[in-house]
């Protein structure tokens, strides 16, 4: 029997969905559930990694901003492009299915207006996108 890998799949669009990833092909189904050829690694406060598209910006994946705030909420100011997959991670660096806590917070940093200084840095992150700056600005 496969074991699976709770994780939150982060569409551009904000579909947020809780998503099983089979832990024996967990590359391969991140690579389909995204829609890239190569991904990389996003690490964020609580053991939390998120999973993108290393091509987006590059491919013309469409700015991912719920994905976007979630990583500057929990401390990494990193602009994501297409979809995202955020999953647990181990100390050793395994990657595991999200705890209760840890899917809370990602749906609460989600759910919540984003903070003046996590606003700010998301000003300066998106700086090439103004009409993103300019409703920014405004929430």
């Amino acid at each position: 029997m496969n074991a699976t890998i709770r994780s939150i799949k982060i569409n551009p669009t904000e579909t947020i969905r809780v998503l099983d990833v089979n832990e024996a092909s967990i590359g391969a189904d991140i690579v389909a559930a995204i829609g890239c050829r190569m991904f990389d690694v996003v690490g964020l406060q609580d053991d939390i990694d998120l999973f993108v598209d290393d091509e987006g910006l590059i491919n013309g994946s469409t700015l991912n901003l719920p994905a976007t705030v979630l990583a500057h909420r929990l401390g990494s100011p990193t602009v994501i492009f297409g979809t995202a997959i955020a999953v647990s991670v181990t100390r050793d660096g395994e990657t595991v299915g999200l705890t209760d806590a840890q899917l809370a917070r990602i749906q609460q940093a989600l759910a919540q207006k984003p903070d003046a200084g996590t606003v700010d840095r998301l000003v300066e992150s998106l700086s090439p996108f103004p009409t993103v700056v300019s409703m920014l600005r405004n929430i």
